[in-house]
């Protein structure tokens, strides 16, 4: 296996060149540039302007600017905000963790959900049980995620409050100030979070769970009905162990190829959800960047999604052998 980590972590090296090189590429065929923003302010002297061009390497051929990326990015040095002139390492720092609390909590809640409506889904298969189930998933799936979350901020937020004078829950933001939440200073923090990771979560959840729960229910009934499944019943093994000890620790191989695309989610954010209720996350960082033509901060967050997606794919070829002994590295 120590091999086989060797050889990917190898073969990632070009592959993340490459599609650093795409990304630089697509980014500069955009009509508008950073420079239109800060060139173009009044009372700027042609002295000025030289200046910020040549600071930034923007007066040099686009070769030149790309190498001088990859240089500094072989060093750590993911490049300064050219609007908030902070580093973007330092921006990714401060966001990153808010992120993860958001989609973690989410990624949670869908999979102590997800799994175990998905197993029983496809054990009483065409029941009302299912059929239920089949209903939510085609509806939470098909649920754009900026109309969902502004309903719950209307139902639970805006409406309460108009008219009984309080939220159930916070329309935006991770924290409160003093007094808005009613809790005692003690339980502030971690009741306050919790108050307002309520609704992103939910939002982004429900769709996780749509989907999960339908792929869950095709990956077990695939497997319900091979041999081995009989073979173990006929030899008097319980349900419950057939169902879980066999049957879905075989169905678990697709369902890791699934959490091994979504992982990189975990890190770079919803940006959608983040937007609607103003989570200081990964996600809502790279709104604002984009709005921005921020490229430097645009440029480090693609390419730690790049990161993240060939890890969670590493994560998910390694987990295949913990599934299934059969499969060896060589």
């Amino acid at each position: 296996m120590f091999q086989y980590l060797i050889r990917r972590t190898l073969q990632s090296v070009p592959l993340l060149l490459i599609i650093s090189l795409i990304l630089f590429g697509i980014l500069q065929l955009q009509p508008e540039k950073p420079w239109d923003l800060l060139l173009h302010r009044p009372n700027l002297t042609a002295a000025a302007r030289d200046h910020i061009l040549a600071y930034y390497g923007w007066d040099k051929p686009v070769w030149y600017q790309y190498g001088l990326w990859l240089w500094n990015l072989v060093h750590l040095d993911f490049g300064t905000s050219y609007f908030s002139h902070q580093a973007t390492l330092d921006l990714v720092k401060q966001r990153f963790p808010n992120t993860v609390i958001l989609m973690g909590t989410a990624y949670l809640l869908t999979l102590v959900v997800a799994i175990p409506i998905g197993i029983v889904s496809a054990v009483k298969q065409y029941s009302k049980f299912d059929n239920a189930v089949t209903t939510f998933a085609f509806v939470g799936f098909s649920l754009p995620n900026f109309w969902f979350g502004l309903m719950l901020i209307i139902g639970l937020s805006v409406f309460p409050y108009e008219h009984f004078g309080f939220k159930l829950f916070p329309t935006s933001g991770m924290v409160s100030s003093f007094g808005d939440t009613g809790f005692p200073l003690i339980w502030k923090q971690p009741v306050d979070l919790a108050w307002h990771l309520v609704l992103p979560a939910v939002v982004l959840a429900v769709q996780f769970i749509a989907a999960y729960s339908r792929f869950i229910r095709g990956a077990m009934l695939e497997v319900m009905n091979q041999d081995f499944i009989r073979t173990a019943r006929a030899k008097g093994l319980g349900e419950r162990a057939v169902v879980i000890r066999h049957a879905f620790r075989n169905a678990l191989l697709p369902l890791i190829t699934l959490m091994g695309l979504d992982i990189p989610q975990l890190f770079v954010g919803a940006l959608i959800t983040e937007q609607v209720f103003a989570w200081p996350g990964m996600g809502r960082l790279f709104w604002t960047s984009a709005q921005q033509l921020d490229y430097q901060v645009l440029m480090g967050i693609l390419i730690l999604l790049a990161l993240f997606v060939v890890i969670g794919n590493l994560l998910a070829d390694l987990a295949y052998g913990w599934a299934d002994p059969r499969i060896q590295y060589r």
